[in-house]
């Protein structure tokens, strides 16, 4: 698929990479820093540190207070914010072309220059562990942490981004700073930009701070081992239990992703799917159900998510494991299956209209697999993506021996659903 625009990529001697999309009809410019380290990389002691730092550098450089960093995308009209997962975290920002410069040397002195004053990481401190109660008091997204860590038992893939009220009170800022110094190396960054620039001019504003950046040594990671089961996360205060049916699936740069992707929406991707259909529509035992294929760098996780009464959570249950079965049995109709795959590759395309979405693209595509993916690569491989593919990775995967059920709430929610259905067993 052709746009007009243009990328272009290099890797700098320090081992920092450059992407750039250039969309020279574009009034403005989306830039990126993103680093190859997220909560997995933490120690067990420092779980969430990635997370601190990505709030503390915020907090000013030798010579911008936080004030001024905020007063300046304010007056730019601009927007700069930052996240952390636990692969990855991203610094980034969107202005207007004239205004590149200023926003790129910003975000530059930010993540190169933090000061963390002994105050400021205090402060910070405290609105974070504001931030994990904001978390435990959600059940869908605790009930996804808590997952996750049943999931990949001693490995730091399954500890939570945020951290613990425990190790984030306990943390101290020569832990902040060893941990960022390890973290903040050119090795693990690259920088991306869409819109009305070349790698030329991107080169040119890396240059002065990010690109005198070191390098060190390089360390290999433990891999993550899924861990299969039924497990209740006991919560009888709770008005709905929080139902999680995962398989072990594949890694993000596994031969079946694009059928994997086709797969999850097929199955509870869009309001037609088949398990909006049979569990909510038809059954009525919901208000929502989805269906996605989480994956990381070295290992992925199949996800039906629901929530319910505790007096339907059984039923639930047990509904949701038999159209699994009964798709890994009969396979998917045609209709279905074309449905699911425009409904991606419109998904794709529309996004393609917002330079966030297509910088995203370029650091995932680089982070993830090395190299920049054409869009047309996706497009042809949901395209090629038929029944037989998909009945064949069903079978594979809706098994017992792959599954770990986890619900957050009465231990009665998982009575009479057992994994046996996915073996055609009553």
């Amino acid at each position: 698929m052709r746009d007009g625009a243009k990328i272009e990529r290099e890797v700098l001697p320090n081992g920092l990479t450059l992407v750039v999309e250039r969309m020279a009809h574009f009034p403005s410019v989306t830039a990126g820093v993103w680093v190859k380290r997220g909560s997995r990389q933490e120690p067990a002691s420092a779980n969430g540190v990635n997370h601190f730092i990505e709030h503390l550098v915020f907090k000013g450089t030798p010579t911008r207070s936080y004030q001024e960093i905020y007063k300046t995308f304010d007056r730019m009209g601009g927007v700069l914010d930052a996240f952390t997962s636990r692969e990855i975290m991203g610094f980034y920002f969107r202005v207007q072309k004239a205004h590149f410069p200023e926003a790129f040397e910003v975000l530059s002195d930010m993540l190169a220059h933090p000061t963390i004053p002994d105050e400021e990481l205090e402060r910070e401190r405290g609105v974070i562990l504001e931030e994990i109660k904001m978390v435990n008091d959600s059940p869908s997204d605790l009930v996804a942490d808590l997952y996750l860590e049943r999931a990949y038992p001693n490995h730091s893939l399954g500890r939570p981004i945020q951290g613990t009220a425990e190790s984030v009170g306990a943390m101290s800022r020569r832990q902040v700073l060893s941990h960022y110094h390890a973290i903040m190396r050119p090795e693990h960054l690259v920088v991306t930009a869409t819109g009305d620039t070349t790698l030329a001019e991107l080169r040119r504003h890396v240059e002065p701070v990010l690109a005198k950046l070191r390098p060190g040594p390089i360390r290999g990671e433990k891999q993550p081992v899924f861990r299969p089961g039924v497990t209740v996360f006991q919560r009888n205060h709770l008005e709905q239990a929080q139902i999680v049916i995962g398989f072990e699936g594949e890694r993000a740069s596994g031969r079946n992703r694009f059928a994997l992707m086709v797969l999850a929406n097929l199955l509870g991707g869009t309001m037609s799917s088949r398990l909006f259909t049979e569990i909510r529509e038809r059954r009525g035992l919901v208000y929502s159900i989805s269906a996605e294929h989480m994956s990381f760098m070295d290992a992925g996780i199949f996800v039906v998510q629901a929530a319910t009464s505790h007096d339907k959570a059984a039923r639930t249950l047990r509904e949701t494991l038999t159209v699994l079965a009964d798709l890994a049995k009969d396979g998917v109709g045609e209709e279905e299956l074309t449905v699911a795959k425009e409904n991606l590759l419109g998904g794709l395309i529309l996004s393609l209209e917002s330079p966030s979405s297509r910088m995203g693209r370029l650091a995932r595509n680089e982070l993830y697999f090395s190299r920049q993916r054409p869009v047309t690569e996706m497009i042809r491989g949901v395209e090629r993506t038929d029944e037989r593919i998909l009945h064949k990775l069903a079978r594979r995967i809706f098994r017992p021996e792959r599954a770990l059920i986890g619900v957050l709430g009465r231990e009665s929610a998982v009575k009479g659903a057992p994994l046996s259905i996915l073996d055609g067993k009553p």
